[in-house]
């Protein structure tokens, strides 16, 4: 029985070929976007969950609350983790420094010395790996070479990942015992020693580090910070409850152990959560620092929506089509009843048919999905994806298939094995034409989607556009930035200056701590100093030389800018801030009256010199903050900034001004790795998140509109067949072309212009949620509904205008000789 329905199936959709490509290629499309947003988003949701206790391993996160609010810190004081060792014996903990990036040299067997700038080394205890297993993701292991539990017993022991260590040592590759005892040189003068070799760690990680170097090298070497309860540095605690180990009463228990070790004024302004390890990833809270990237639950969720809503277009199609042609097959089943198929079989033939559809749709998708996932992991390569099929992703894909079928198959099954035998055979069967019927219901749904789909691609391509041209108060173009050098001494500094500035292509050159916008930037606390302590803000200290203003172009709105007198020779303090027009409102001060007044930080106090006209020193998601600028010793210039010379918006020679400056680089600084970014590439790069949800509004968008113009060729194909002796009929009578044209058009532009009626408001009110997220955003204007209505209903009218013209034009004689 199985067999024959199969075979009447393939026979029927051979018969009519060019519905059932419609069919498989609108569900075809449906299901490979939706594989592809599932890959996704089970990628965004397994972050970490390859550790063995991760259910109960949660990282310390610190609410500090400030005078203007609650400061949300991912870090905390690094002396928390011994403090729990001490205070809760039972308790896992581990203490994280970095991932921060330092020059590694190694020497090869020729003994050539390399050096390579690593960005994510990280310092940990021994417990970190005992703590972090990934037995998971490798049920074997994830040692190569060395354990756990020897790997931390010497202060310099550094681990490697097995894709460093076929870097610093390729004569070794694959020999990873021999490379246990070799040495490599940090920052040019520390020697670490490799205690282990492990397997690199999957990508869909929050703990990202290539190396591993002892927490105790690091202590030794920070002493100050490593035993500061009141500091917040780049330090996280991971802790892991046992079993059964309620988290709110750990909390608790943190409250006690801060209140015995940190300052009463610490105490009442700091406290510690647990945030589950599974959390970290969706959390947008806690602003990421070391490299990776968070992604909210409400964009995976909006991701999900996105797959619902395009397998129901396509579902919509089959199930349209499939009504529309049960007139068509009303003899069939007539036929068929009456020599003895019962509802039932006539049910299971109709729905076997429509499996099959979803089988075949299936299997394109599968195949289209590894081509897909490969473009999405090279084209996403910033946020590191991995995205890949496993057995999980199979599995699924079969379930869509049978799921789309009961979906798509289930009314249409019914409609035809309901047909009566007796009006099937006297062709009495008739569409009812004026009711509101399901199918008409459907279209209405489809468009409802697109046009939602359309508004929310106008919407989020102004915000990129406003992201990308919006004044952000500080000059950004022809800015390239260079790492700065480990050992900053200030006269081979200005001595790496002067010889830039030798050099015709070069503008200006400064030297800080870093851009107006960085992501790693430094956090303090500010007041006046006639203020309670209890007063105290929270704001960014950037440290600048006297370059700073003129090459970014800040303005001063009162006051003047640092001269020479506002170096401190030594290095060792300050005698005058700039602040910019944010900390001064926060202050309840004018510029005017700022001039002069003593403001105290975490790092000291001075007076206030001059106010800086408010420039952006977060990324557009979030308000300007308050911001502190100073002169101070030149271990803080992290970056230092090239202004290049252009001629009417165009570089002068690029590529030689580029050499030019890695040559002076490698003169000035030859222990030190040359690096290099454009400034404008790198603010870019803030807004990766968003350019994603961009770019999946502007590609599903396009998807929705041809699915649903497929459901439409094929309803007005259908249309145009069931009523060829009508149009015959009127082209006989003296109906012109354009008559027919409407007569069969109307209809469906009707349902067109309803859904966008109903849409209208849902997809308002769900973009206007979206742009809550940005501080700054723009206004969704009438417009904005108009041209997503505008470019919906034009695509609709050239589908059905294509097959109504097709149809009034036929000779009329061959149409009413049509059976």
């Amino acid at each position: 029985m199985l067999r024959n329905y199969v075979k009447i199936a393939l026979r029927r959709l051979w018969t009519d070929k060019t519905h059932t490509a419609i069919n498989v290629l609108g569900l075809a499309l449906g299901m490979t976007c939706c594989l592809v947003i599932y890959v996704f988003v089970r990628y965004e949701l397994s972050f970490d969950g390859f550790h063995t206790n991760a259910d109960r391993i949660y990282r310390i996160v610190e609410h500090s609350r400030k005078a203007d609010g609650v400061q949300y810190w991912a870090t905390t004081a690094y002396p928390l983790a011994e403090a729990i060792r001490r205070e809760m014996p039972g308790v896992e903990v581990t203490q994280t420094a970095g991932p921060d990036s330092r020059i590694i040299n190694s020497v090869d067997e020729r003994g050539n010395v390399h050096r390579f700038e690593e960005k994510r080394l990280m310092f940990t205890d021994e417990h970190y790996l005992r703590l972090f297993d990934f037995g998971k993701a490798f049920p074997n292991g994830i040692w190569l070479a060395g354990n756990a539990e020897t790997a931390f017993e010497q202060p310099n022991a550094v681990v490697l990942t097995q894709k460093l260590a076929e870097r610093y040592f390729a004569g070794h590759a694959g020999r990873y015992e021999q490379i246990v005892g070799k040495t490599l040189t940090l920052n040019n003068s520390d020697r670490l020693v490799v205690s282990g070799i492990i397997r690199n760690p999957p990508r869909n990680t929050n703990l990202l580090f290539d190396m591993l170097v002892n927490y105790r090298f690091f202590k030794a070497n920070n002493p100050y910070p490593t035993n500061n309860w009141s500091g917040n540095y780049q330090g996280i605690t991971y802790v892991s409850l046992p079993a059964g180990t309620d988290p709110q009463a750990f909390e608790r228990q943190l409250v006690s152990l801060k209140k015995k070790y940190m300052k009463a004024e610490d105490n009442r302004r700091i406290s510690y959560v647990l945030q589950p390890l599974a959390q970290i990833h969706t959390e947008t809270r806690y602003e990421d620092f070391f490299g990776g990237y968070v992604v909210s639950r409400e964009m995976l969720l909006g991701l999900a929506s996105l797959a619902v809503f395009l397998i129901l277009i396509a579902s919509f199609n089959f199930i349209n089509l499939t009504t529309a042609q049960a007139i068509r097959r009303r003899k069939e089943v007539g036929v068929r009843k009456v020599v003895g198929s019962t509802k039932g079989q006539l049910f299971g033939q109709f729905t076997g048919e429509t499996l099959v559809v979803t089988t075949i749709a299936g299997l394109i998708s599968l195949g289209v999905l590894s081509v897909l996932l490969d473009w999405l992991n090279q084209s996403l390569s910033i946020i590191n994806l991995d995205l890949s099929t496993d057995t999980t992703v199979w599995l699924f894909s079969a379930g869509l298939a049978v799921t789309v079928a009961a979906l798509a198959g289930f009314y249409p099954a019914i409609v035809l094995s309901n047909v009566k035998p007796i009006a099937a055979l006297k062709d009495t069967v008739t569409q009812q034409r004026h009711r509101f019927s399901l199918r008409q219901g459907l279209i209405v749904l489809q468009f409802c989607i697109t046009y939602a789909l359309l508004v929310g691609t106008i919407v989020a391509s102004q915000q990129m556009d406003f992201f990308r041209n919006k004044e952000l108060g500080f000059a950004k173009d022809a800015i390239l930035t260079v790492n700065g050098p480990r050992n900053q001494v200030a006269e081979k500094m200005e001595v790496f200056r002067q010889q830039l500035l030798k050099n015709p292509s070069v503008k200006g050159v400064s030297f800080s701590s870093g851009a107006p916008i960085t992501k790693n930037h430094y956090g303090t606390d500010f007041r006046l100093k006639s203020e309670d302590i209890t007063m105290k803000r929270q704001a960014e200290m950037k440290v600048t030389d006297l370059a700073y203003q003129s090459l970014f172009g800040l303005q001063m709105v009162a006051g003047r800018w640092f001269s020479p007198s506002n170096i401190v020779p030594d290095g060792s303090a300050f005698n005058a801030f700039i602040v910019n027009e944010t900390l001064v409102n926060r202050l309840g001060l004018t510029p005017e009256t700022a001039i002069g007044k003593t403001i105290a930080i975490t790092e000291g106090e001075a007076p206030i010199l001059g106010v800086v006209k408010d420039f952006h020193n977060v990324s557009l998601q979030q308000p300007i903050t308050p911001c502190v600028l100073m002169c101070w010793n030149t271990g803080f210039y992290e970056q230092i900034h090239v202004q290049l010379q252009t001629q009417s918006g165009q570089w002068m020679n690029l590529p030689k001004t580029l050499g030019a400056i890695e040559k002076t680089w490698k003169q000035v600084f030859p222990q030190d790795v040359y690096q290099y970014t454009f400034l404008n590439e790198s603010l870019a790069k803030g807004y990766i998140v968003e350019q994603l949800v961009f770019d999946a509004f502007r590609i599903f968008a396009a998807i929705s509109i041809f699915i649903s113009c497929l459901g439409l060729f094929g309803l007005v194909t259908l249309a145009a067949n069931q009523r060829t002796k009508e149009i015959g009929v009127r082209k006989v009578l003296g109906a012109s072309v354009a008559s027919i044209v409407a007569l069969l058009s109307k209809d469906f532009l009707k349902l067109v212009l309803v859904a966008i009626l109903l849409a209208t408001p849902i997809a308002w009110y769900a973009m206007n949620q979206w742009l809550q997220d940005f501080a700054y955003k723009i206004d969704i204007e009438w417009w904005v509904f108009a041209l997503a209505g505008l470019l919906a209903t034009t695509v609709a009218v050239l589908t059905v205008s294509f097959q109504s013209i097709k149809a009034a034009l036929m000779n009329p004689v061959k149409s009413l000789r049509t059976e």
